[in-house]
């Protein structure tokens, strides 16, 4: 954990982070992983724009498509209302 830390208090960018993900992940996986991240917004039944932003700006870094995007979200959304 402390190791996380001190690399993101380094970081200078989100790109350092994306690029192993771009190098280890394949397009399945990344959809995956911003679809579990909705999942981890939606999980108080609201979303801050802040949670928003960082969310699109991983899924374009790591190349997700727009509509793969849109439709994790949806079903992360559809998700945390069921479990009301």
């Amino acid at each position: 954990m402390q190791l996380a830390k001190n690399k993101s208090d380094e970081a200078t960018s989100l790109y350092e982070f994306t690029r192993l993900i771009n190098d280890e992940y394949d397009y399945e996986e990344k959809v995956e992983m911003i679809e579990s991240m909705w999942n981890i917004a939606f999980s108080d039944q609201r979303l801050d724009k802040y949670e928003d932003y960082l969310i699109r700006k991983i899924a374009e870094l790591t190349y997700v498509s727009h509509s793969d995007f849109i439709k994790s979200k949806l079903k992360a959304k559809e998700r945390s209302e069921i479990e009301e």
